[in-house]
């Protein structure tokens, strides 16, 4: 037994030996050094808080999609967060530890109780919304598909023009819109945002292109409120003026898998333009060839605005005692001219001044600009006042010494439903401001909180002193007395 013991732990001495050397030997194999171990990364896919795989990687390395599969789910996408808001770009290439997680669609149906309608403008059948709730649900509801079984589809026929544009929302407010990025083949892209005419490319994830299957640019969107592409305004491009059916798929339990697909029904001839609206005058030597000031037309092409700002390099000798400058609305399309009462337009400051031409009546209004305070505000019958200017509602500011002040209480509007975009972005409980340099008739320049990226100023309940220095831009405000 002795003897035999002694044999055993011989053969474990030599076993443990050779396992020294099989160590060592592996610090040899390139395969597995230290070196090459900083070399690789870590990458979990997850559904949800399950892990479903992990995997080394190269550093370097650019992932390949698989599909999982849930018992009574269908499998969408990854997506770079638990949240599953912004999809993973599988062109990535991974150099540090990875996590990825898939989204599942359930199977199970859910009713979906909700009416859902259109909203926006435009000069075809979106004209009637005026971006409007009420307008929209009487005029531009969707129909829901009755002989659809276990699946809720919505439909509406329409007829757009270049320039057209709406969102489909429900529940008569901004709540759960929906837009350009929920149509499938939604891609960011290069091009012109058309809510600033800024340019950019499809990496600022700014613009957005829908195309038709031979690759024509059918609908586009753009960012206007730092939001993504899934509340984008679904916007017509040129050359595409048609009647054109939209689809709305949804899931009420969860929105994000909700689809508008469209078909174009019939493709119609552009719109002839009847306007292209100028202010000319003293301004111009009434020139009638281009060199006006640009008016802009209106979203539904039944107004055309612009600015004009007048210097002393205006006036005329034949003007009235005390006028500066005098000018008309010219249509650079039928050569027609507008004026007040058939006269000229008589202007008696050196300031800049607001126009606006209405199209059905001919009508040429005026408007000298003012500082002003707009934002979140309502009027005295609760409806709201959003960031444009309303007398007696937006406070107009004093300007004295090249300085714009004004004093005015600020108090809590996220109850309203025109605001819960301001919930959403976590700021409840406060109003949201800007100031700007415009009137009734419209702004032409806004002044933001340009310490925290030229946001809009979001002020809780109180008393307020804001002031505008004139020469620099540079807005303050100052809370004088809190309101609990």
């Amino acid at each position: 037994m002795k003897k035999f013991a002694k044999i055993v732990a011989l053969v474990l001495v030599f076993a443990m030996a050779l396992g020294v050397m099989a160590a060592c030997g592996d610090n040899t194999n390139p395969t597995t050094t230290s070196a090459d171990k900083g070399n690789k990364v870590t990458v979990t896919w997850y559904n949800g808080s399950e892990e479903l795989k992990t995997e080394q990687v190269e550093k370097g390395t650019k992932l390949t999609s698989w599909t999982p599969t849930v018992e009574g789910k269908t499998f969408t996408g990854w997506f770079k967060e638990a949240s599953l808001t912004q999809a993973f770009d599988f062109e990535t290439v991974i150099n540090e530890d990875t996590d990825i997680f898939a989204a599942f669609k359930s199977d199970a149906y859910v009713e979906d109780t909700n009416e859902y309608y259109l909203i926006g403008s435009g000069s075809g059948d979106m004209k009637v919304s005026g971006w409007d709730h009420a307008n929209s649900q009487a005029n531009l509801m969707m129909t829901k598909d009755t002989s659809v079984t276990n699946a809720n589809v919505y439909k509406i026929t329409i007829t757009m023009y270049a320039g057209d544009r709406f969102q489909i929302c429900f529940g008569g407010d901004w709540n759960g819109q929906q837009g350009i990025g929920y149509i499938p083949g939604c891609e960011y892209a290069d091009g012109i945002n058309p809510n600033n005419n800024t340019e950019y490319t499809a990496a600022d994830k700014k613009y957005a292109e829908v195309k038709d299957a031979d690759g024509n640019v059918v609908f586009i969107g753009g960012d206007e409120y730092d939001k993504e592409s899934y509340v984008w305004n679904i916007i017509l491009a040129d050359g595409q003026d048609g009647k054109y059916e939209f689809t709305l798929t949804t899931y009420p339990s969860n929105m994000g898998y909700n689809t508008i697909d469209w078909k174009l029904v019939e493709k119609l001839e552009a719109q002839e333009e009847t306007h292209n609206m100028q202010i000319i005058g003293t301004n111009n030597e009434w020139a009638t060839d281009g060199t006006g000031v640009q008016m802009n037309k209106s979203e539904d092409g039944s107004y055309w605005t612009g600015f004009l700002t007048v210097t002393a390099e205006m006036w005329a000798d034949w003007l009235p005692e005390g006028a500066k400058a005098a000018v008309k609305v010219y249509n650079m399309v039928d050569g027609a001219y507008y004026g007040i009462g058939g006269e000229n337009i008589i202007l008696e400051e050196e300031t800049t001044y607001a126009f606006k031409y209405i199209v059905e009546t001919n009508e040429v209004i005026f408007e000298k600009l003012e500082y002003y305070v707009v934002g979140t505000f309502k009027d005295a019958d609760g409806n709201a006042v959003n960031f444009c200017v309303k007398l007696g509602v937006t406070p107009a500011m004093i300007v004295e010494n090249g300085l714009a002040t004004v004093e005015f209480t600020a108090y809590d509007v996220t109850d309203m439903n025109d605001y819960n975009w301001m919930v959403a972005q976590g700021k409840p409980g406060v109003m949201a401001v800007k100031v700007v340099y415009g009137c009734e008739l419209g702004i032409l320049t806004w002044y933001s909180d340009e310490a925290n990226g030229g946001d809009n100023f979001y002020l809780e309940a109180g008393n307020y002193i804001i002031a505008l220095d004139i020469a620099t831009g540079e807005v303050t405000v100052r809370l004088e007395d809190p309101i609990a």
